[in-house]
């Protein structure tokens, strides 16, 4: 059996005592699938994404990014971990401002595991394919739809095993919406990493054959 780009095991979080904010039991993709994980606002869906990212860490249970216990390292050694198996697609981009899409793309690549000597080519071929063309304008020259086209070739730059997307059509109208939609879904699909994208979006639906709720995750807390 292929090892999965994600395996989620009982996984339990919360802010203070009281009841769990994430209870999984088992979650896992393998490489190349993509799933929609739906929920409303404040339902845990960005909460969730964080711990799989090792921003958080929960009070039970384990998180494998290709194989890999995110919460068996720290510090750098998680830093590392995380540039070279983990891409991140946010509601607001979070792109570096004052720097140009290319740059962005290789503030990236310096926590990969590709050669430095292949960054440069690494980053344009990535841009071109977006359709990017001003690579040396800074982010915030750029149109709301090609930021959220660098934030993409970001996430893919250090070829991940997963790919992690919080609302990423949320600041979108609905053309740029569905373009960048394309192109992630496509790229992820070329480069077999995997796609959890987590939204209230309705219009994503049918864009996933894999679709469930975070709320269907969920077990009773303990009394």
């Amino acid at each position: 059996m292929n090892t999965p780009a994600l395996h989620i095991q009982g996984l339990r979080f919360r802010y203070s005592p009281g009841e769990w904010i994430i209870d999984i039991p088992e979650l896992m993709l393998a490489s190349g699938e993509q799933m929609l994980l739906t929920g409303a606002s404040g339902s845990g869906k960005s909460t969730l994404l964080q711990l799989i990212a090792g921003l958080l860490e929960p009070q039970e249970g384990t998180i494998r990014i290709g194989g890999n216990d995110i919460f068996a390292v720290r510090s750098a050694a998680r830093d590392r971990l995380r540039g070279k198996s983990l891409g991140m697609v946010f509601q607001t981009f979070n792109l570096l401002v004052g720097f140009s899409a290319m740059e962005n793309v290789l503030a990236a690549l310096m926590f990969s595991s590709i050669p430095r000597r292949e960054h440069d080519a690494r980053a344009r071929t990535l841009l071109d394919r977006l359709d990017i063309i001003r690579r040396d304008a800074r982010v915030e020259e750029l149109s709301i739809g090609q930021q959220q086209r660098v934030a993409v070739a970001r996430a893919l730059a250090c070829r991940p095993a997963l790919v992690l997307a919080d609302e990423p059509t949320a600041s979108l109208d609905p053309a740029n919406a569905a373009g960048a939609m394309d192109l992630m879904q496509d790229l992820c699909r070329e480069q077999e990493a995997a796609l959890l994208c987590v939204s209230h979006d309705p219009a994503l639906t049918a864009r996933f054959t894999r679709r469930d709720s975070l709320a269907a995750f969920g077990r009773p807390a303990p009394v």
